[in-house]
């Protein structure tokens, strides 16, 4: 059995000066928060202020900044001092009353940022990378976790010389760049790519030195290579595709991530935009397009970069075979540049549902009448959350099931949740507001369901991305989207290749092992479907290529692996789900027993849990299948299995003897 991978982290940040290795302990970002909040009030900090942690060469700095205007630091003091190893009295006002600031500490510790405080030596305030630069890029013999950190600075020095996108760009490192493409001279554009490959350098020194380095995407290859497609993308937005395409060299991408891309991509209908989040989610499919000229037709937009004006104008234009955003768009380049409509807040003044167009017209409108009045001024406001988007159903009924023709709606209605919309969630209303369903629009299953803007209920499963469709069925398993069966059926059992994923040679970090998951939860979704429509030879089929495509050599069996273990039952195929459910029990009670010999502060906790879960629900299938008979005691002699009963004993096999014996090991270690 492959035991699940157990990282005991230890925050300790570790670097070379001038060739010697010297180790520093920074207090955690976690410890920083605490001892200030529960010692300091920002009660009285100005309301266009905010406060920031930043960890500096000098030790942990608390920093108030003043948004009033142009960013402004109004204070700035050293809670912990790094020559002196210790922190502070510092000038702010002291708490009152205990608990006061919780709700301070929480955001704190949830901000997404904070994993990069116990990446990077610096971190936190502009220029950081700059620092880190000059600190350790004369280093010798750096560990892999210094050199990744000084990868990172330099990835970062090179984007913050085209944009502020990071909020911690130092203005005097800057380009000063026009709008539009081609607006970098030769001398701007060899200095960018010059730190942008000294950052790929790195990457591929950490991947020599340990190939198996975790980093945010997952191990260190998928790092590198995203690396190089950051700088193609950047060439696309700035330059121009022939810029561009001098990044795209050979071997970037493993089989894996090229077969998985042509999946996404193969999800989706013809000139369709395809809706991304992540980063390995959208460069591998950049590459597979501009390497091999695979799917070209199909718009990637990833929603995180949608934030940014630099990317939304690229998108307006034609991508190689993929026409660009609708048009016509209620948005011009003016109504989203940087600093404008970043966040609009949401001041319900509407309780009906709103035409998304006349939303997104009311959101852009310069009418005073149509903002709030603020402290800082006038302010453009979304005066419901209930919105619409009116049904072409001649074009509707082109691509919506026959099955569910008659429940084709006259108007999509869903609800905006929060109390604000960010830039890129804007800019899909307006998407949405003009494509008056002629182009197809899709979701990859990768995308958080925060991004789904409620939009979810009218999803069809197609692959391994969602259809937004003018039809709401609920799917019988309750996850997110219809599935179309027919489509699906022909794309996982057909079209979709996986690169070798039932090589038990490969390596698969935790990110990719997260995305197998996903692909596993697909075929069981469309096996479940299949039954339910009576399919049931068409069922097993989905069921016995899921095991052969993701064989539990390879990856484990997962949460996600129960629904097909039930679905075998159901559909009478009671050995195979004998076999998966017994690998499934042995690998967890193996796996619980093994957790619970350290020590309950080792901060394995959830680990156990999750097993603890696992087996609850692969009880759950032994009662509701009846799998067990109580009538016989079990035994095992030298690898050999019996079963007893009034005097006669019989051999079985080891399925039979480790789901018999199952709840009685399970109970016993509660």
């Amino acid at each position: 059995m492959k035991r699940l991978t157990i990282i005991l982290t230890c925050f300790l940040i570790s670097w070379t000066v001038k060739g010697q290795i010297e180790y520093l302990k920074y207090p955690d970002y976690d410890v920083v928060i605490s001892k200030f909040f529960d010692k300091y009030s920002i009660k009285n900090i100005p309301s266009t202020a905010q406060v920031k942690f930043e960890k500096r060469p000098t030790g942990w700095h608390i920093t108030v900044i003043d948004y009033s205007a142009d960013p402004k630091t109004i204070k700035d003091e050293i809670f912990w001092n790094r020559e002196r190893n210790k922190f502070k009295e510092i000038d702010f006002e002291k708490l009152k009353i205990k608990g006061e600031n919780q709700e301070q500490i929480d955001k704190f510790q949830k901000d997404w940022s904070k994993r990069f405080y116990s990446i990077c030596p610096y971190y936190g305030y502009p220029s950081w990378d700059w620092d880190v630069i000059q600190e350790f890029k004369d280093a010798n013999n750096l560990p892999d976790s210094t050199l990744y950190a000084l990868g990172r600075a330099y990835s970062s020095y090179a984007s913050n010389l085209l944009n502020n996108n990071s909020g911690l760009a130092d203005s005097k490192h800057q380009f000063d760049l026009p709008q539009g493409r081609n607006c970098m001279t030769s001398e701007q554009l060899e200095k960018y790519r010059y730190y942008r490959h000294l950052a790929i350098e790195k990457f591929k020194k950490v991947t020599e030195l340990n190939p198996k380095y975790e980093t945010i995407v997952g191990a260190i290859g998928i790092k590198t290579s995203n690396e190089q497609l950051t700088s193609f993308l950047d060439m696309r937005m700035y330059q121009n595709e022939q810029e561009a395409n001098k990044e795209i060299i050979a071997g970037l991408y493993t089989d894996f991530y090229l077969s998985t891309s042509k999946n996404f991509l193969n999800s989706c209908a013809p000139n369709a935009i395809l809706f991304t989040n992540g980063d390995n989610d959208t460069y591998p499919l950049l590459y597979v397009q501009a390497k091999y000229g695979f799917r070209t037709d199909v718009l990637i937009v990833n929603m995180s970069l949608l934030q940014t004006d630099r990317y939304i104008n690229s998108l307006r234009e034609q991508i190689l075979d993929a026409p660009g955003l609708p048009i016509p768009s209620s948005l011009e380049h003016d109504d989203y540049r940087t600093g404008t409509r970043d966040y609009t807040p949401i001041q319900e003044r509407v309780t009906e549902y709103i035409e998304v167009k006349d939303v997104v017209d009311f959101i852009n409108s310069n009418n005073p009448k149509a903002k709030l009045n603020t402290s800082a001024g006038l302010r453009n406001y979304c005066p419901t959350k209930n919105l619409k988007i009116t049904v072409n159903k001649e074009i509707a009924k082109t691509f919506v099931p026959k099955e569910y023709h008659d429940q084709i709606v006259d108007e999509v209605k869903f609800n905006l949740t929060g109390s604000g919309i960010f830039k890129n969630k804007l800019l899909v209303l307006d998407i949405l507001a003009n494509f008056n369903w002629e182009r197809p629009v899709y979701f990859a299953i990768t995308v958080g369901r925060d991004n789904y803007m409620g939009l979810e209920k009218y999803f069809q499963l197609e692959g391994l991305a969602y259809r937004l469709v003018p039809y709401s069925v609920a799917s019988p398993d309750g996850q997110t989207g219809i599935v179309h069966t027919e489509k699906m059926y022909e794309r996982l059992m057909n079209q979709f290749k996986w690169g070798g994923l039932n090589n038990p040679e490969l390596y698969f970090d935790e990110t990719n092992t997260r995305m197998v998951m996903n692909f596993t939860n697909n075929y069981a979704r469309l096996a479940e479907s299949l039954f339910q429509k009576g399919d049931t030879i068409k069922a097993i089929a989905v069921l016995d290529k899921c095991l052969n495509e993701f064989p539990q050599e390879v990856v484990n069996f997962s949460y996600f692996t129960i629904p097909i273990i039930d679905l075998y039952y159901k559909l009478g195929q009671n050995k195979k789900g004998d076999q998966v459910l017994a690998t499934m029990i042995d690998n967890y009670i193996t796996e619980i027993k093994y957790l619970k010999e350290f020590d309950s502060g080792s901060g394995l906790s959830q680990d156990i849990g999750i097993a603890g879960q696992i087996l609850g629900s692969l009880g759950r299938v032994l009662q509701i299948h009846k799998l067990e008979d109580l009538s016989y005691s079990y035994t095992q002699e030298k690898g050999i299995y019996y079963r007893a009963k009034e005097g006669k004993k019989e051999k079985i096999d080891f399925n039979t003897y480790r789901i018999n014996t199952f709840m009685k090991e399970y109970i016993s270690i509660q």
